[in-house]
């Protein structure tokens, strides 16, 4: 079986990192601190839960990927929190074709969802609905990842349906043998007996399930808690794009804890969605419906251009949003009329349309993405069928006046999904577009604005940017192949040959576009430059002289920009040149990799500093946990959890290989090999029974705990190993850095990412992208901004957000160092910012980044500079600047 790719973006493994994190250190200090420890926000105890209940949740706008982020989560759940190779989960949908769906993926070993799971649990997982679950083997049950698929209605008393969860079994009496009293004393117990029901709840009491709530909005009753707390979770994991902020229990509003939000722009960054959303509006309904088919003809023309070039099918599909009928306005759009109008006023083949809403199914069974499906045109009312994700849709074309988000929240979110998650070489296909019968744009433009906030989760500080004016949709200069030449170019200090070169070593559908005029010293390029193909010219020839402004002019031409139509024609290009290493006679980008040489012998490592890190932890000690303060609890939560969860699954006799193994497995370590890694386990298993006193006995009982005291010893292992050998490179290999435009960053506004925009008040002019990313409205890093924002010698700054993929960083001993600001002066120097406070300023930390900042500017030979401002001193700025 050929392996699948589930790759994950940036954002979701910052979010999962997060997740994981947050596990990690409720290990230790309960679920509470952990989450004001991540967030600096308070926690709020899940009504009717159990006390120390970890219950947070990751917020991802529409079109975010929640679906694969839940399936990875579920292993690092089993590994940070549960310490259980099988896991027992209940994945609660928010509707029955939703959970029809998720069932078919997470069955299905060519899907990544499936692939997800198995890369944690091979081929030990069991995937099962609600029915299926109540004649769940034991096998089942306790041979590895068990995923229960449902509905929370399905498991509420009161239903019908809902109640064969709670009553006796005779398929399910097996997992009830054998029990221990401290096992059955919360299982509910068959009436004037001792003896459980052998229900399904009873059974996932037992197990301690992780519960993934998909759409938590929908979930948010005193009701649906108490059904929650039937099942007694290990933790609970929430993921939706528009989360319950409110507190107000009185209406049934209980607030999310919100462990991490994803923005749009990181969606847009990672070429997730189609952004931005172009709006045409006019009072006319049937115009309205003109003027959408003849974008989606025009759509349907670059796509074909695009499989020409590319290879990737799409078809660009409308979608329809009509009237509700109604008896006292018989003249209202409803979804008929609409579609009459297409058959005989548009001459649109029956074939190419489905109705679906009311009576009319017909998406029911419908592969849209097939090649063999001919549809392109879908109409609906204020939804589509549940659970249908459909990237082909590019237009929303609505004849409904829409008043409010709610109005089209159900539907927006439909035309936002990218093709195959990966921006196209013909930019209006980057781009999705909508069509509302309207006569008053300004207060559509904010509906649809609302319908992003309401019902798809982006940020409302994210959606002015989202919606624009669609009075030039660009599809004439797609279809314009002519020949745009660029102004001449010096070429004294580069000769053609390596300009040639440079071009040669462009992606094909760039290089197979562009071309450089020898005898004018031109470039030349046919057809619509894209932004994105922009910057990989710009920082290819980054070091040809006049190429960055040739190359712009050539973008903006080549798109018919006027140069007063848009507020960011007129930015140069911001390029920061990356910090590289000669390694045998070529630049590279420096990285890890140049000063440590893998894989790393961590069988050579001294093993007995466990004894120091390791000890038992006795019952008397858990006891003193069990007492009434809730911090205390919260702890006492997690050993009772472990302690159920070891209780349930009857394990094979352990021998120390085995141990070692064990250990091994749940370590993360790309940089040892396995055979290294399970000696350097021998030996810590070794010190701990032959000169600790440990019996092998103590050491299985308390494996997880031996198992973390592991991982930390080898994490203090690798720091102290590559803080040498980093600090080793630089003192004997010094003269081999250098700086490099073409290694380094294009700042630019398709690719800026962050996790939230700024909010305050202060309206900076001088910020490359339209949102600031990440930057609180007050303290001292607050008033570095806004002074490098009033300095005259600078053009541009930009708030340089850590862990994004078109950010700028340096390479640490431990991890990639992304400074706060990056400025381009006015001059062409670039200068980079890192602010510390003073009781920062002279931590080791710190000065690690003072050393690499500095060799990064030295080695650009006065074009780069570094300063790094404490108590706010920013006349440091401007002497480092020379101003």
């Amino acid at each position: 079986m050929a392996a699948v790719n589930f790759e994950l973006k940036n954002y979701q493994k910052e979010s999962l990192g997060k997740f994981e994190q947050y596990l990690v250190d409720t290990e230790e200090m309960g679920a509470n601190l952990a989450f004001y420890k991540l967030t600096s926000l308070p926690y709020r105890d899940a009504p009717n839960i159990a006390d120390g209940t970890p219950y947070v949740c990751l917020r991802v706008p529409t079109g975010g990927g929640k679906t694969l982020m839940a399936a990875v989560s579920v292993g690092i759940a089993a590994k940070s929190h549960m310490q259980t190779p099988n896991p027992m989960v209940l994945w609660l949908v928010p509707s029955t074709p939703i959970k029809y769906q998720t069932l078919a993926a997470l069955k299905n070993v060519d899907h990544p969802y499936r692939a997800a799971l198995m890369e944690q649990f091979g081929r030990n997982v069991s995937v099962m609905d609600k029915d299926e679950a109540l004649a769940m083997s034991r096998a089942d049950a306790e041979g590895g990842a068990c995923i229960i698929v449902s509905t929370i209605q399905s498991f509420k008393r009161d239903d019908k349906d809902g109640l064969k969860a709670y009553q006796d079994s005779g398929a399910l009496m097996d997992h009830f043998s054998g029990l221990k009293d401290e096992q059955t004393e919360h299982l509910e117990k068959v009436e004037g007996t001792h003896r459980p029901i052998a229900s399904l709840v009873n059974l996932l009491r037992l197990h301690r399930p992780m519960v993934i709530v998909d759409e938590a909005h929908n979930a948010r009753s005193a009701l649906s808690f108490d059904t929650l707390e039937n099942f007694h979770p290990s933790l609970i994991l929430e993921l939706t794009a528009t989360p319950q902020t409110e507190y107000e229990p009185k209406k049934e509003k209980y607030p999310s804890n919100i462990l991490h939000s994803v923005s749009a722009a990181e969606l847009k960054a990672e070429q997730m969605i189609k952004l931005p959303i172009r709006l045409t509006t006019n009072s006319d309904w049937q115009k309205t419906i003109g003027a959408a088919l003849d974008c989606r003809h025009s759509l349907e023309e670059a796509a074909q251009a695009e499989r020409a070039e590319t290879k990737e099918y799409i078809r660009p599909i409308i979608l329809f949003q009509a009237q509700s009928a109604s008896k006292n306005d018989p003249a209202r759009i409803t979804y008929d009329v609409i579609k009459k109008h297409l058959l005989e006023d548009k001459l649109i083949p029956e074939d190419q349309i489905a109705v679906h809403t009311g009576p009319e199914k017909d998406l029911d069974g419908l592969d849209v993405l097939s090649e063999d499906c001919d549809v392109r045109y879908i109409i609906t009312q204020s939804k589509l069928k549940e659970g249908w994700d459909c990237p082909f849709a590019y237009v929303l074309c609505s004849v409904a006046e829409q008043r409010s988000g709610t109005a089209v929240e159900q539907i927006l979110g439909r035309i936002l999904r990218m093709p195959k998650a990966k921006r196209k070489t013909i930019d209006v296909l980057n781009r999705a577009y909508a069509f509302v019968a309207s006569a008053n744009f300004n207060a559509t433009a904010e509906a649809l604005k609302d319908g992003l906030v309401e019902g798809s989760g982006f940020n409302k500080q994210e959606v002015n940017e989202l919606v624009t004016d669609n009075s030039d949709l660009g599809f004439d200069r797609f279809r314009n192949e002519t020949d745009f030449e660029s102004e001449p170019v010096e070429i004294d200090h580069t000769p053609v040959v390596e300009v040639q070169k440079k071009i040669s070593e462009l992606p094909v559908r760039v290089r197979a576009r562009l071309s450089f005029n020898e005898e004018k010293n031109t470039f030349v390029y046919k057809g619509q430059m894209s932004k994105e193909d922009r910057n990989l010219v710009q920082l290819k020839m980054a070091n040809v002289a006049g190429a960055d402004k040739a190359i712009d002019r050539l973008y903006q031409e080549t798109n018919g920009y006027q140069r007063s139509q848009a507020a960011d024609i007129d930015k140069p290009p911001f390029i920061v040149p990356g910090l590289v290493f000669s390694e045998q006679g070529k630049l590279e980008l420096f990285k890890r990799d140049h000063f440590l040489d893998l894989p790393w012998r961590l069988d050579e490592c001294d093993a007995t500093s466990i004894l120091d890190r390791f000890t038992l932890r006795l019952d008397s000690k858990r006891g003193e946990l069990d007492v009434t303060q809730k911090g205390k609890m919260e702890i006492r939560f997690i050993d009772r959890m472990h302690d159920d969860l070891l209780a349930v699954v009857h394990e094979p006799s352990w021998n120390i290989p085995r141990l070692a193994n064990w250990i091994d497995t749940g370590i993360k370590k790309q940089d040892v090999t396995k055979p290294s890694s399970v000696m350097f386990m021998k030996k810590v298993l070794d010190a701990l029974i032959y000169q600790g006193g440990f019996t092998l006995d103590e050491l299985v009982r308390n494996k997880f705990d031996l198992r973390r005291a592991v991982s930390d010893l080898i994490g203090d292992l690798r720091e102290v190993r590559e803080t040498q050998n980093y600090s080793a490179l630089f003192s004997v290999d010094a003269s081999k850095f250098a700086v490099s435009a073409e290694e380094g960053v294009i700042f630019d506004e398709q690719t800026y990412a962050y996790n939230q925009p700024h909010k305050g008040g202060y309206r900076f002019q001088k910020h490359y992208a339209t949102l600031i990313g990440d930057l609180k409205d007050s303290g001292e890093e607050y008033d570095c901004a806004k002074y490098l924002d009033q300095m005259d010698a600078v053009q541009y700054w930009i708030r340089n957000v850590e862990q994004k993929p078109n950010s700028f960083w340096l390479q640490l001993p431990k991890y990639k160092f992304y400074p706060d600001f990056v400025a381009l002066l006015k001059d062409g120097r670039i200068l980079v910012v890192e602010y510390k406070g003073a009781y920062l300023y002279n931590d080791d930390d710190a000065k690690s980044k003072r050393f690499i900042g500095e060799v990064w500017a030295n080695a650009s030979e006065g074009k780069c500079l570094f300063v790094m401002p404490t108590e706010r001193r920013f006349d440091e700025i401007d002497k480092i600047a020379g101003v």
